[in-house]
This record gives C-alpha cells, sequence and structure tokens, in this order.
C-alpha cells in the first residue's frame, strides 16, 4: 500500500503594505493530503504586551528582546541607594554632611517628599532635630524642632522602649502628637522609625509626604528600617568619637595639675601615647615614637623602664622612679616617674601610664629651645639696595 504523502505551502501575509519580507507579521500553513480537502493554518503574531503600573506604562517592542519589568527596576534602584547609605557611612567622616546626603535620598526610595532625623537626648528627655530635607526649600518645618519626651508619651514607649516603628495619620485620635505639633508640621501621614545601636536609643527617622496623606507598605517599611540602621551606626560612630574627645581632654587637664607629662606604655614597654606636656618636657612626638620600645627611646636600661613595686597596707602598690630620660635633643632630663596601672576587667594590666615630673633645675626640651632663641644675637641692620 502507497504510503500517504501530504503537502505543506507556507505563505508570508504581511499585515501593513510597507510590511518588510524579514518580518512577517503571520503565516498561513497550507496542509493537503490525497483524498482530503485541504485545510489552512494560520499563526498570527500578537500584539506587543502592555506592562501597567501606577505612573506609566511600558509596551514591549516587537524587537525580541526581554524588558525588565518596572518592579525589578525599583528594587535594583532601591538595592543601589542602600549600598550608597552604606558606603556613605564607612567613608564619611562628616556626620552632617553624611545626614544632610541621607534625608536628601530618603524621599524618593519611599515615594515622599519630606525627610527628617531628630536625636535623642536621655539627660533631658527630648527629641531635636539635626538634618531635615523639603525638595524645593532652603528651612522645613522641621528646623529648630525640639520634642519633649512628655508631649508624646505614647509615641515615646513605642520609639524607646519597643524599638518599633510607628505610623502616624491626621486627623486621628492615635496621631499621637500634640495639636500645635500637628499643625506646625502639616501633618497628613508619618512614618517615624527609631534609631538605636549597640542597645542604646539614639533618635528617630521621620518620613512624611505634605501633599496627601501616603499608605506606606510593608516594603517601604523595611527599606527604611534598613538605612535608620545605618543612620544609627553612624549616629553612634559620631558620638563615641565625641566622648573619645572630651576623655583625652579631660585626661589632659587632670595630668597638667598634677604632673608635667604622661607617658602609655603597654605590657610590652611599646609607647602608645605622649601628651602634651611630655612631647614639650622631651621633645618627642607621639607619632614620631608609637611603637618603639621605651628603654629605646628615652637610653634608659631594661630594668629602669620595668615597673618596681612596694608593699603598702593595702598591697602592693606601683613606686616612683628617678629616671634620667635622653631628649630628641640627645640632652637628658632628670625627673620622677610615678607608674600608674590600667587594668581590664578580670584585674590583669593592659597598660602602665608614667606621669613625669621634672626635678628642682632641670629645664625641659621646649625650655632649652626658648633659651636659645633668647640667646641670638639682633640681626645687624642692612642698608636698602640701591
Amino acid at each position: 500500500m502507497p504510503a500517504r504523502r501530504s503537502t505543506i505551502h507556507a505563505t508570508t501575509i504581511p499585515t501593513t503594505a510597507n510590511a518588510s519580507p524579514r518580518t512577517p507579521r503571520s503565516v498561513r500553513v497550507e496542509a493537503t493530503r490525497p483524498g482530503r480537502w485541504p485545510r489552512s493554518i494560520r499563526f498570527t503574531r500578537r500584539a506587543p504586551p502592555v506592562i501597567t503600573t501606577r505612573k506609566r506604562s511600558y509596551r514591549v517592542r516587537p524587537h525580541g528582546q526581554d524588558v525588565s519589568d518596572p518592579e525589578e527596576i525599583g528594587e535594583t534602584q532601591i538595592l543601589a541607594a542602600l549600598i550608597g547609605v552604606a558606603e556613605m557611612v564607612g567613608g564619611l567622616t562628616d556626620t552632617d554632611e553624611l545626614l544632610a546626603s541621607i534625608v536628601r535620598v530618603m524621599p524618593g526610595l519611599v515615594r515622599v517628599d519630606r525627610c527628617a532625623i531628630l536625636s535623642y537626648d536621655p539627660s533631658v528627655r527630648e527629641f531635636r532635630t539635626i538634618s531635615s530635607f523639603v525638595p524645593g526649600g532652603h528651612t522645613t518645618a522641621f528646623d529648630g524642632l525640639t520634642i519633649a519626651e512628655a508631649e508624646v508619651p505614647r509615641l515615646a514607649q513605642r520609639l524607646i522602649s519597643l524599638r518599633l516603628p510607628a505610623l502616624l495619620k491626621a486627623p486621628s485620635r492615635e496621631t499621637a502628637l500634640p495639636p500645635l505639633l500637628q499643625k506646625r508640621l502639616g501633618l497628613r501621614s508619618a512614618l517615624v522609625v527609631p534609631l538605636a545601636a549597640r542597645g542604646r536609643f539614639l533618635g528617630i527617622l521621620w518620613l512624611d509626604d505634605t501633599r496627601s496623606p501616603h499608605l506606606f507598605t510593608s516594603k517601604e517599611i523595611n527599606i527604611v528600617q534598613g538605612v535608620a540602621a545605618q543612620v544609627a551606626i553612624a549616629l553612634d560612630g559620631a558620638k563615641l568619637a565625641v566622648q573619645l574627645d572630651l576623655e583625652r581632654r579631660r585626661l589632659d587637664a587632670l595630668v597638667s595639675a598634677l604632673a608635667d607629662g604622661l607617658v602609655a606604655v603597654d605590657r610590652d614597654q611599646r609607647i602608645l601615647y605622649l601628651d602634651g606636656g611630655a612631647e614639650a618636657l622631651l621633645g618627642w612626638q607621639s607619632s614620631e615614637v608609637r611603637g618603639r620600645r621605651m628603654h629605646d627611646v628615652f637610653d634608659i636600661s631594661d630594668a629602669e623602664a620595668s615597673v618596681a613595686w612596694t608593699r603598702e597596707r593595702g598591697g602592693p602598690a606601683l613606686a616612683p622612679k628617678d629616671l634620667r630620660l635622653r631628649a630628641h635633643d640627645g640632652m637628658p632630663v632628670e625627673c620622677t616617674a610615678q607608674a600608674v596601672a590600667v587594668r581590664g576587667d578580670e584585674g590583669e594590666m593592659i597598660q602602665i601610664l608614667f606621669a613625669l615630673r621634672k626635678k628642682a633645675g632641670t629645664k625641659g626640651y621646649a625650655d632649652r629651645m626658648m633659651d636659645s632663641i633668647d640667646q641670638l644675637g639682633p640681626l645687624p641692620a642692612a642698608d636698602p639696595p640701591e
């Protein structure tokens, strides 16, 4: 029995008169078999799909390439913004510049038009604005704003005690803001996120929209909380720097009242720090001797550089020593060094402080430099050139 044969004819049918034959709009396929009526199958290219969002629509062009979804584009922008904020926190040393950049970036991420950062002072229990931004304006309603914790007790409890974000909406009884503050801010809806680092509450990050009430989605709240974590790290670092500088000033004031200089060394007798008095007394700069051993810099023996102990009624104590320390110009400086141990949490010695007091009649490096300048004779007068 002969095998059946079929014939397939393909015909290109352009949809318009000017259509290019290389990109057919539709194809008609005719299949015929012996003893049967021919049938036609038509495949038509569908119209480009339309992706619609709240703001605008995107049409996929008929070029065969994939087009990114607008939601994916938004997530990419959000990720880039979060990475940028993290880089700013790690790279910018000026806290004011960092906070000003963050309050400018945040409104665009959550589709609002105002952002502010308020710090919290636990000593007086109040919030104070440290940075704020609104498009097109040099000043905002947050400039100079101070909110006492007693004025917003419910909101303060949620933020400070529970460390949870708060959604504020006006007009509503649950806004938790006094009427005068609502009027000043022109509140419609706001998202307030706590700033906390290392177990300490540092302030709040405030986002709101002055144009219309904004419904914050869970995605936007998560974004704001991620940025708030970076802001809290920056604020905590700035506070630590301020506290460190204050403690150093206190130590310098105490040493200047009790001694002529201070030298800090570790357990291996490596120099860590020279205060201003020790630099003036010995002529060495703290930066040039840091990490070097004490006996190498000051030309003393290992026994002289070691700590001497004496037995007191309350137990062993560090005993003072009479030392001749080499100054930067090579001249010896006779002084009395009283060692003070700095101990860790478990009582171990981690550093040793040497309080230096020069002996009577001894001149330090700075005094000798001043004397040498005073001994310089006056410069001879020179006739002006003709």
